[in-house]
């Protein structure tokens, strides 16, 4: 009789492992994307702008980047959606590591590029300057040690930033010498956030399927939503479509 059982399981393993499934119920991950669109509920405000001219070689204005909308489909850029980092996700095999190592943040005619951007602990951010004169660079994290870099003119080797712990929101990065230059970075120590696009579109991808918690944040606003509980399910795009967000919850400061 425990000979016909074991006949009996081994003839499973085998067929099992002729399908190609896996063994076990733990390596069946499920994983789902998100996707949605944030677009601004009101008449579309002319984009803030500084007088510059303190810096000859910029131009004589310049974009504060604190609210990007674009005026043909009111898509809102810059805000962050993530999974903040308290909440410890299962995550996907595929992600467990950061493929590039190095995050640019770049400095052109007084102005960061990219304005907003995600990173991970495993990651370092590579600090650069475009311009033809002097910057410093300074994030402002809770968590990690904060630094000051004095960045040359045309720095294109680029000065490093590394992080070792997550942080709870973005950090804020400035410019001491041009005041109005500003830039967020959000520090993860998992891949699950993303920065809307200029059409307000954002999509995170191979997310762990089952309820999970998300916070949508932006300079202006702070928190736009700060605990979204979202059902992620196996292998489908989970679509929040148009998000709309009105005007009064971007406030100048």
């Amino acid at each position: 009789m425990k000979f016909h059982h074991v006949l009996q399981r081994a003839t499973l393993v085998v067929a099992f492992l002729s399908c190609g499934l896996p063994l076990t119920s733990t390596a069946q991950a499920q994983w789902g994307d998100l996707t949605g669109q944030f677009i601004f509920d009101g008449d579309v405000p002319a984009p803030d702008e500084v007088d510059s001219t303190k810096e000859p070689l910029c131009a004589k204005t310049a974009l504060t980047d604190e609210l990007v909308i674009n005026k043909d489909t009111k898509g809102i850029a810059n805000i962050f959606v993530f999974i903040p980092a308290k909440e410890k996700p299962k995550v996907h095999p595929d992600l467990k590591a950061s493929k590039v190592k190095d995050v640019t943040l770049d400095q052109k005619l007084c102005r960061f590029v990219p304005h907003a951007q995600v990173m991970r602990t495993d990651q370092i951010l590579d600090v650069k300057s475009m311009d033809n004169f002097l910057h410093n660079t300074r994030p402002n994290p809770l968590k990690n040690d904060p630094v000051n870099f004095a960045v040359p003119a045309n720095a294109r080797e680029g000065l490093t930033w590394k992080v070792k712990v997550a942080e709870t929101n973005p950090t804020q990065i400035k410019c001491d010498i041009h005041t109005w230059m500003s830039a967020y970075v959000l520090v993860l120590d998992h891949p699950y956030a993303v920065v809307s696009d200029k059409d307000g579109k954002f999509k995170i991808e191979k997310l762990p399927v089952g309820e999970l918690e998300f916070r949508y944040w932006h300079e202006r606003a702070g928190y736009v939503e700060k605990a979204v509980k979202i059902k992620i399910e196996n292998g489908k795009a989970k679509d929040l479509g148009v998000i709309k967000l009105k005007a009064d919850k971007f406030p100048k400061s």
